[in-house]
């Protein structure tokens, strides 16, 4: 376990180091990818690896196969092996979709920008319409209290009753 960890480290900063020094494989037109944007990424991952999630899992597994009578010695190795595994995966997954968007997010007449446009003002004007529906119902509520108060015909009780209201959420989640 101890060859493969050692080993997977001296591959990862030796492609990095081969990136950005060697000059020969260019990660980007500009200079924001560097030594130090390997760094960040390298110590933020070793913060992560000990996130309350991951420790839990590991725990849990590992008390599993002391419980079972089993030897859970390469439990966190293999956790974080498939881990990393399913991370890198989705990292190459990310790079050919950005690489695949590129050309269509870099122009305005694209599918992508009339597709999501239509999706965008769809979504938007639904929650509009909602909102002023929802208006709606509420000031007819006003408005049915208002006319009552001024034929006489609205006690106290009842009042304080649709003053107790307070809203939708309040009348969904009340009592």
């Amino acid at each position: 376990m101890a060859v493969a960890v050692v080993g997977l480290h001296v591959v990862g900063w030796g492609l990095l180091t081969l990136a950005v020094v060697g000059g020969h494989h260019q990660v980007s037109a500009g200079k924001a990818f560097g030594v130090g944007t390997g760094v960040l990424a390298y110590t933020l991952g070793m913060r992560h690896a000990f996130d309350a999630d991951h420790i839990a899992a590991i725990d849990n597994t590992t008390r599993k196969l002391v419980g079972d009578g089993k030897r859970p010695l390469s439990v966190g190795f293999f956790f974080s092996l498939g881990h990393s595994s399913v991370v890198f995966l989705l990292a190459i997954a990310l790079n050919f979709g950005i690489r695949a968007l590129n050309i269509q997010v870099r122009h305005s007449g694209s599918a992508l920008h009339g597709i999501t446009g239509v999706i965008g003002a769809s979504v938007s004007g639904t929650f509009l319409y909602l909102i002023a529906a929802l208006n709606v119902v509420i000031l007819g509520g006003i408005i049915k209290v208002f006319r009552e108060m001024r034929a006489g015909s609205f006690s106290d009780a009842e009042l304080e009753e649709q003053l107790a209201k307070r809203g939708l959420m309040n009348r969904l989640l009340a009592r």
